[in-house]
């Protein structure tokens, strides 16, 4: 019945074939099918998926991608039909900005019902440097195929999603300009501030001391004091006398574009509050280098993680 749907909804629009899915929902609570569409203005895999998220949905279900970690996205959102709906473009590829791209509409209910319609350029995967090809439906047409009824049916037999835990908490009680503000108030002053960002737990700037910018990120989370897991992690640690652990690192950035290096402090005290700094020598990640080396050094880094701001912002309201 998905892939009908979907089948039935682009059919008078172009050619429907090589349809893949399951023709019922599942056990789990989501489901998805796969087909190619071709009209006059391209051809492309699409994808629809079907899910209930668990209540309440979480801002990562309905936000942006980051433009730190995705600088190469458009996207934007507004209400549609009492639902939260996310456009976005973005390449394919993000290591070829230029080429294939992805464009993607996802509607998100407040009660965790999610219709995602994503299209994509044939052949995207077989590593092939083709230049971009037109994608063959619009971010509007897009939408309308996410907000068609027909979903309707197939939302309400999803099953609830179960109830999951994890022993990682991060902590969405400190809102991104909170988090931008404290680690604003521990740069020197000689540093220039700009484009802040981020989600609850999670915020990034850039700082720039006039020889290029680069982007400083902070993650803050909520740990069981005594649980196994973050213990192992810390085991090797530094441990300073307040009973707090410390881990510094410096290497080439993981996801960071040429020349990218990422500069790492990761700190736990003994309550269980974790706080984590990365420092690019870019201004986003992806991206290629500005300069040789960060702008913070390791010990500013750590000044930052070691504010004493960051257990004061965590218990104060949001």
């Amino acid at each position: 019945m998905l892939t009908h749907n979907l089948h039935t909804l682009l059919a008078q629009d172009g050619t429907v074939q090589d349809a893949h899915g399951p023709a019922l929902p599942g056990t789990t609570s989501s489901a998805s099918a796969i087909l190619t569409f071709k009209n006059e203005y391209g051809d492309a895999r699409v994808q629809v998926a079907v899910s209930r998220l668990p209540v309440p949905v979480s801002p990562l279900n309905t936000a942006c991608p980051d433009r730190a970690l995705h600088p190469y996205s458009r996207c934007t959102t507004r209400e549609h039909q009492g639902a939260t709906l996310t456009l976005d473009s973005s390449p394919a590829d993000e290591s070829r900005p230029l080429a294939a791209q992805r464009r993607t509409a996802a509607l998100t209910f407040p009660d965790g019902r999610q219709v995602v319609l994503s299209e994509s350029a044939l052949g995207q995967n077989t590593g092939a440097a083709a230049p971009r090809s037109p994608l063959p439906l619009t971010l509007q047409k897009l939408t309308e195929i996410a907000g068609s009824p027909t979903w309707r049916p197939l939302l309400a037999a999803l099953p609830e999603p179960p109830h999951q835990q994890s022993a990682l908490q991060v902590d969405q009680t400190v809102p991104a300009h909170r988090i931008t503000g404290i680690a604003t108030r521990s740069l020197p002053r000689t540093m220039r501030v700009a484009d802040q960002g981020g989600l609850p737990g999670y915020g990034h700037l850039t700082v720039d001391d006039g020889h290029g910018k680069c982007l400083v990120t902070v993650t803050v989370q909520r740990w069981k004091p005594r649980d196994a897991t973050i213990r192992r992690v810390f085991e090797r640690a530094e441990q300073l006398p307040d009973g707090t652990r410390i881990m510094t690192s410096r290497s080439t950035a993981a996801h960071g574009g040429r020349g990218a290096v990422e500069w790492r402090v990761d700190t736990l005290s003994r309550d269980g509050l974790r706080v984590v700094v990365n420092e690019l020598n870019t201004s986003a990640y992806r991206l290629p280098a500005t300069r040789t080396t960060p702008a913070l050094t390791v010990r500013q880094l750590t000044d930052i993680a070691r504010s004493g701001s960051w257990r004061t912002a965590t218990d104060a309201p949001s």
